[in-house]
């Protein structure tokens, strides 16, 4: 396996001013993919090797599907999901792990306060506490649970990277992506996988545009309920729900989009900051004539958090790149 990415494969993406003055700048790695497959550009070095994390998850609830999970679409939707908590979440996650017979308590990612502030201080009024449904990866969880209870398998080593659902899992990522590197542990206990940033750009590609029956079904589920992907006003879901662009963000600065033509954008930022991310990758799709510019005009206010004090006000986001 080559080296994982390095200070020397990235260049500048997105840089933050404050009056005028560049007070912060970011680093990283992007490439856009045509819908062939060949390179439209990039930015940086696209072989670079990286964990992709929860950019993987469609991928993973792949794995649920061809593994026997009988999963509704807004089950599916939830099951490729970083999601925010809120209880409509927390009861999507809970459905899929009812209809199989099991409980929460057989979850095996850590319990966590719910992401969506409002749901959070409900629950904090009301004497609750954190729990294994309001992490944000549940809802793949369960997926993995419905999936080991459809091969009759162990649900309490479901998380092994030997177990059926997981080998499974890596065998839809490495067939739709491309080779795996290293396989490492994410943040809610699933095995992670490292993949070159151009194989999540190849994945996302035959993720928006492949005729593939399960494919179809994970992209039709992602573009139908946006909100249980990851909430209704975050940015994955209002990309989705307003242009139809498939998105999905990973930890540490992974996101990656692809657009119905299967025009796909993966990008990584060396520093791990999602700041700016959205636009930079929009962007990208629009260079590529994949997405109307007046969308992306429109969407800006959406993705940005209106300015409220001086101070905000003061500051500036650019993507570093757009005039290339």
């Amino acid at each position: 396996m080559s080296e994982e990415i390095t200070l020397a494969d990235c260049q500048e993406l997105v840089r933050v001013t404050r009056n005028g003055h560049v007070e912060s700048r970011h680093l990283g790695i992007a490439v856009v993919l045509a819908p062939d497959g060949t390179t439209r550009f990039a930015l940086g070095n696209p072989d670079a090797w990286i964990f992709p994390r929860s950019a993987l998850k469609p991928f993973q609830a792949l794995g649920s599907l061809s593994s026997g999970a009988e999963l509704t679409a807004e089950q599916l939707a939830i099951a490729c999901a970083s999601h925010s908590g809120t209880d409509a979440h927390q009861a999507l996650a809970a459905q899929i792990l009812d209809a199989v017979g099991l409980s929460p308590a057989a979850l095996g990612c850590p319990a966590a306060w719910p992401a969506d502030s409002a749901t959070r201080s409900a629950l904090t009024a009301s004497g609750g506490g954190p729990s294994s449904l309001a992490f944000n990866c549940s809802g793949k969880h369960a997926a993995f649970l419905a999936a080991a209870v459809a091969l009759d398998e162990s649900t309490s080593n479901y998380l092994d990277p030997e177990h059926p659902v997981q080998r499974a899992a890596l065998a839809a990522i490495k067939r739709w992506c491309g080779p795996l590197g290293a396989i490492g542990v994410d943040g809610c206990g699933a095995p992670a996988p490292m993949l070159q940033l151009i194989s999540l750009a190849r994945g996302f590609s035959a993720l928006a545009a492949d005729e593939d029956p399960q494919l179809e079904a994970v992209r039709e589920a992602m573009l139908s309920h946006p909100w249980a992907v990851q909430g209704e006003h975050r940015a994955n879901s209002v990309v989705m729900r307003e242009t139809g662009v498939l998105a999905k963000l990973g930890a540490e600065g992974v996101l990656a989009m692809a657009a119905p033509d299967g025009t796909s954008v993966a990008l990584k930022m060396l520093d791990g900051s999602q700041r700016g991310t959205d636009e930079l990758a929009l962007s990208l799709l629009v260079r590529a004539g994949a997405l109307e510019p007046a969308s992306l005009e429109r969407l800006r206010p959406l993705l940005r958090p209106e300015a409220k004090t001086a101070g905000a006000r003061a500051a500036g986001l650019e993507i570093a790149t757009v005039n290339f």
